[in-house]
């Protein structure tokens, strides 16, 4: 079964740790200008850096993984970031984008 762990550092990187490993980085991560991250088994979580200091992850469309969110408290201590992880065996790949579209139900 794989595992990453997924939160936001300082105020442009979002990390990936575990059976991925990567940081991706961007400048505006407001939340007029979210990153997107989409995995290998449907997942697909929206991260933002908060006017209010605090990294905010979402998931916005559920996948096969399980999904745990732990919310951040504290935006002036080490606790400013929201912790998401994905538990699963469909983790293989991870995309980060800025844009994304779905067909209307």
């Amino acid at each position: 079964m794989a595992k990453v762990t997924i939160y936001g550092s300082s105020d442009d990187n979002i990390e990936i740790d575990g059976d991925i490993n990567e940081e991706f980085s961007r400048y505006d991560t407001s939340i007029e200008w979210p990153a997107l991250l989409g995995f290998s088994d449907g997942t697909v979580l929206k991260a933002y850096y908060g006017e209010d200091g605090i990294w905010h992850i979402n998931k916005e469309i559920s996948g096969t993984c399980t999904v745990s969110r732990v919310l951040a408290k504290d935006p002036d201590g080490p606790n400013y970031s929201d912790v998401v992880t994905l538990e699963g065996q469909d983790i293989d790949w991870v995309v980060f984008g800025t844009a994304m579209a779905q067909r209307s139900v």
